[in-house]
């Protein structure tokens, strides 16, 4: 008995050097921040793009799920890194993305570092309180935690104190606030 299989031929799109390459760029400086490399991909596909992309020409384009497709799209208009556009006549969001890269850091700003430094302030001081109190630690133990959350404190101070520099110097009309 004869079996026959129906073959259904995907066309992978034929990405150009010079998007490959750019690519390349942000994947590797979102690795530096800790960034999904899918986030990397999907920015650096709308930023390539002349057009408006929808999610599935982003899914097909970079042959990555829809799932870390949609991921990376909530995540990139979280940073303002992304922006839905409306084409008429279309059902499905299209997305460009926001080439205006000062607008990208001051999201990453706003949306990661300064909630991440808010919950640092919270932890820190719960290591300092239980460090410095917890009498069942010998005291060579306790002076040991104790310099090293100060010195933790110390780092997310100076971090703190740089944010309104940075704030300035991407943008003089008052940036991001907390």
């Amino acid at each position: 008995m004869k079996h026959e299989f129906a073959v259904k031929r995907v066309l992978v799109p034929v990405i150009p050097e010079w998007e490959l390459a750019v690519l390349d760029v942000f994947v590797r400086a979102a690795a530096m921040f800790g960034f999904r490399k899918s986030v990397a991909l999907v920015y650096g596909v709308l930023y390539c793009s002349r057009e408006p992309l929808s999610a599935q020409e982003i899914q097909e384009r970079l042959q990555i799920s829809r799932g870390s497709t949609v991921e990376a799209l909530l995540f990139l208009r979280r940073l303002g890194a992304a922006r839905v556009c409306l084409k008429i006549g279309e059902r499905r969001d299209y997305f460009t993305a926001e080439t205006d890269l000062k607008k990208f850091v001051q999201g990453f700003l706003k949306e990661i570092l300064v909630p991440a430094l808010e919950k640092a302030d919270i932890r820190l001081a719960q290591a300092e309180e239980s460090a410095g109190k917890n009498s069942a630690v010998p005291a060579a133990d306790a002076a040991f935690a104790r310099s090293r959350v100060a010195e933790l404190t110390l780092w997310k101070s100076r971090l703190t104190e740089a944010l309104p520099l940075l704030d300035g110097l991407l943008n003089t009309n008052g940036g991001f606030r907390r």
